[in-house]
């Protein structure tokens, strides 16, 4: 089977990691117009106790079998490749039907904990999911270890496309008999989806196993046995699915801690305000002085969970492609102790983590409020975009040096560091939510806060380890100034465009005790013109920033080199005198 480099790999994911965002958008900017806020909650809800099995489940196997199976494959030794995936498969199955059942039994006990009793029928609906990405998830872990992604990405096309179609229909089905029903239908979406993307993923196996299996084994008997691969699969996949349990458990907390910390604030005249006004609920929803109700808190943590964290995990999914690459890349060059191709591919993959991150960052941020009218005619969630936008870089750097390290075989380094991020997190939502005057605007700030953390002390272990060249000039201070160009460029234009298209006036800020009723949605006409200046902006914005990567020489030749056609499109741009 044909091997692809990192960086094609990378850019396969990417492909369809844009794709798969496109779907999802085509299933979430409905589904926020059909379910709203409310609704909103209710799925977040389930979907967040789904990732966090699911992550519990899942997250450090694949990773391993990856690793593994790179390693294997590199050493020539496909008999044990054979036996490394068949105890995946084993393992992953078993560990599936396991979180399915905590799921689905314990789904009265979860949606009472984080104090959403409406949530429990979205958490039954999601509960055989769990089983079906175990199952997936072992195969994905498989083709990567061959570096090839081709399969991975089509079956995440797969499980977005059996989302959309399933999820809207039975949520827009649905919803004449309650907001209840509709988001357990939508998320009844999520396990279709899953159910597609392991059918496809167990074809193409089927398909390409004689292919993979027809490799001839250089010496057999230096195959590990069965037992040994099990014990190296736990010894690997244990503090994996540790450091990735602590973030998402961290997060189950944080859904039901912002909840009952929201419930916790005394309604003043601002407080009631800001319900009554701008997020336009009924006055019997808010008493002035009595605590925040359930509604109330549940309408405030939707706005957050199903407005403002879909558009912030727009770039950290695409940045994951990166994660998924890095990992058999460095594993294989660890194997051949290549340790100039482990330092290249270590200071390429944050370089180009960086040069994504920043922009993605500043533009959410600056363009917050055009871009909520535009994705969902809804710009009340536009303050915790401004803030959380922020976040983007951090997790972006957390995501791809956290696969090095583990790639490096350092998989207990990154638990540790989630586990002093997730305890950031939790201490600042505490303090934060309760006030007044920030609300459910602690959320993005703690977030914000906690993968600030996380990256800070990845980076210093990633440096210590690996023993990247690491500039401040090259990796911060440059981007950041390229960055901050292109931020200020866009908010510009934006302001311009859409003054002159009388479109709605440029407002940047991140006040989350809002007083007047946001001027959405907008009509029809008004919303084109918010588009149209928005791509204006946008446009502009990639101009500026293109510009000042090659003008302050931030791109590399061994960057491009690593690109599918990487030694043509490094020659042309030698002749235009781009790279460094």
């Amino acid at each position: 089977m044909k091997k692809q480099s990192y960086l094609q790999g990378a850019a396969v994911l990417v492909f369809a990691n844009l794709l798969v965002k496109a779907i999802g958008a085509l299933f979430k900017i409905p589904l926020a117009n059909i379910i709203e806020e409310e609704g909103m909650a209710l799925f977040s809800t389930a979907y967040n106790l789904y990732a966090c099995m699911f992550v519990i489940a899942t997250a450090g196997l694949p990773v391993a079998v990856s690793k593994m199976v790179s390693a294997s494959l590199a050493r020539h030794n496909y008999t044990e490749t054979k036996k490394i995936f068949k105890a995946a498969v084993t393992l992953l199955t078993l560990i599936g039907i396991a979180g399915s059942l905590v799921l689905f039994l314990g789904a009265k006990a979860f949606s009472n904990y984080v104090e959403s009793a409406q949530s429990y029928l979205s958490i039954i609906a999601i509960a055989p999911a769990v089983f079906f990405v175990a199952v997936l998830s072992a195969f994905r872990g498989f083709f990567q270890g061959f570096s090839n992604m081709v399969p991975t990405a089509m079956s995440e096309v797969a499980e977005a496309l059996g989302k959309l179609i399933i999820g809207l229909l039975l949520a827009y089905l649905l919803m004449p008999s309650g907001i209840v029903n509709a988001s357990a239908g939508a998320v009844l979406g999520v396990t279709a989806g899953t159910f597609f993307a392991c059918l496809i993923m167990i074809v193409t196996f089927l398909v390409k196993k004689k292919e993979m299996y027809g490799l001839r084994e250089v010496n057999p008997a230096e195959s590990r046995s069965t037992k040994a691969i099990f014990i190296e699969l736990a010894k690997l996949a244990v503090p994996i699915t540790i450091g990735a349990a602590v973030t998402s458990l961290t997060n189950v907390i944080d859904m039901a801690m912002i909840r009952q910390r929201l419930q916790t604030i005394p309604v003043t005249q601002d407080i009631f305000t800001m319900l009554t006004e701008f997020y336009n609920r009924p006055a019997g929803e808010a008493v002035i002085g009595k605590f925040l109700q359930e509604k109330s808190a549940e309408i405030l943590y939707g706005a957050y969970s199903g407005y403002a964290i879909p558009m912030f995990n727009l770039p950290p999914t695409i940045v994951m492609a990166l994660s998924m690459s890095v990992v058999p890349g460095i594993s294989a060059a660890y194997a051949m102790k290549n340790h100039k191709e482990v330092k290249l591919l270590s200071e390429s993959t944050l370089r180009i983590t960086t040069l994504f991150s920043l922009p993605c960052a500043v533009g959410l941020s600056v363009l917050s409020q055009p871009i909520l009218i535009t994705v969902y005619n809804n710009a009340r969630s536009a303050p915790l975009l401004t803030v959380l936008a922020y976040a983007v870089i951090f997790v972006c750097l957390v995501s791809v040096t956290t696969a090095m390290l583990q790639a490096a075989g350092k998989v207990m380094i990154p638990v540790r560091n989630m586990a002093i991020g997730g305890v950031v997190k939790i201490i600042t939502n505490y303090v934060l939510i309760a006030i007044p005057s920030v609300n459910i605007g602690g959320a993005p700030i703690s977030t914000t806060l906690c993968y600030v953390t996380i990256a800070v002390l990845n980076i210093i272990s990633v440096k210590k380890i690996l023993k990247p060249d690491l500039s401040i000039s090259s990796m911060v201070i440059k981007p950041i100034i390229a960055a901050a160009a292109m931020g200020i460029s866009a908010g510009l234009c934006y302001h311009f465009s859409a003054n002159l298209l009388g479109a709605e006036a440029f407002v940047f800020n991140a006040d989350f005790m809002p007083q007047f009723a946001p001027v959405t949605p907008v009509a029809a006409s008004v919303r084109l013109k918010v588009i149209i200046a928005l791509i204006i902006s946008m446009a502009v914005a990639v101009i500026v920033y293109a510009v000042m990567v090659f003008a302050l020489r931030l791109i590399k030749r061994e960057d491009v080199a690593m690109l599918p056609k990487g030694q043509l499109i490094v020659r042309l741009m030698d002749k235009l005198h781009l790279l460094s």
